[in-house]
């Protein structure tokens, strides 16, 4: 089927869509994510409002079918195993929302496992069979390739890996509604984890670090950029938030390396970019942790990996023979059957 891609990536801060022609990123939209979300609604007619837009604004071109990445677990129908409290519902909600908006097939799935399909097929992780592509943004998620397939776990919820479980102490205090807890070397953070401990992601991912720059509450990628700035290597604070980023890191890499035995590790997203600095660190810090480090990369798409994923998978959608090797982490190429 000719006509593009509608590729939608659907993150807890930023939210981006683009129009993909041919394997090639076109005209795009990207706002926060919060704008697109209605109460009780959640960010489907949004999407939908921003999606129509963009495909105006290139001359009414013809949408052939769609693809999402969602910040959210996800399972094999497409459907949401838990809801975000940023304007994700769970359930089948945005596949049926967009789909009936655009009536074209609409494929869904988590944008960690859209940027290991995008690097797999074309980028960084090629070489790799066994291979985890880390996304760095707001939170922090992982798409594992193991064994040259897509690895999605019983349910759809694999590779969560920013909430692996951190030790930590509750001081006393609260944020809001969350108490703070103490997690030593990873810092001070609100947690919403099981008492005594804090989910990785609330303490390293680039909301807590940007939160923890700005002494409190933010809004995000600006600061983010602010810990990793070569002139903020002076200030001592900011040179704490890197080195508790750098262990964090580390920790999530060396866990995912004993459990599974990975080749390599990809680093991707805004965050992952704008760190790409402190890639032999960590490599160094993770090698120190255990005993076979794998080989630790920086993606080669950058943050549009999630969007040209979205296309793959999408494009796989429109042959049914070929879906089951999109989420095994295949084109419907790689199988020998159409691209559309």
């Amino acid at each position: 089927m000719r006509g593009d891609t509608l590729a939608i990536d659907v993150g807890a801060t930023r939210t981006r869509i683009a129009l993909v022609h041919g394997g090639l990123i076109g005209r795009r939209w990207e706002g926060p994510t919060a704008e697109l979300a209605a109460p009780h609604r959640g960010v489907g007619d949004g999407l939908v409002h921003a999606a129509r837009s963009l495909a105006q604004e290139a001359g009414g071109t013809s949408v052939a079918r769609v693809g999402v990445g969602l910040a959210a677990a996800v399972d094999a129908s497409g459907s949401v195993l838990q809801p975000r409290d940023f304007g994700i519902p769970a359930g089948p909600v945005l596949r049926e929302v967009i789909g009936e908006a655009f009536g074209v097939p609409v494929a869904v799935d988590n944008d960690a496992n859209l940027a290991a399909i995008a690097e797999q097929q074309l980028g960084a992780a090629r070489e790799y069979t066994n291979v985890a592509v880390m996304t760095l943004g707001t939170n922090i998620g992982v798409g594992l390739i193991l064994e040259g397939r897509l690895h999605r776990g019983a349910h759809g919820a694999a590779g969560e890996a920013g909430l692996l479980l951190v030790p930590a102490v509750a001081t006393g205090e609260r944020s809001g509604e969350l108490p703070v807890v103490d997690a030593g070397a990873l810092g001070r953070a609100a947690s919403a984890a099981p008492a005594g401990y804090a989910w990785i992601e609330e303490l390293v991912g680039g909301g807590a670090l940007a939160a923890a720059a700005d002494g409190g509450a933010t809004e995000g990628r600006a600061s983010d950029r602010r810990v990793f700035a070569a002139h903020a290597r002076a200030d001592p604070a900011i040179q704490q938030l890197v080195d508790r980023a750098l262990e964090g890191w580390a920790l999530i890499v060396a866990d995912l390396s004993v459990v599974l035995d990975l080749e390599a590790v990809v680093l991707t997203g805004g965050v992952a970019e704008d760190a790409a600095h402190l890639l032999d660190p960590l490599q160094r810090r993770v090698a120190e942790l255990v005993a076979i480090a794998p080989e630790i990369r920086l993606g080669s798409l950058g943050p549009d990996s999630e969007l040209l994923g979205a296309d793959i998978l999408a494009r796989a959608a429109i042959d049914p023979s070929a879906a089951q090797d999109a989420r095994a982490g295949l084109s419907a190429h790689s199988a020998g059957g159409p691209l559309g």
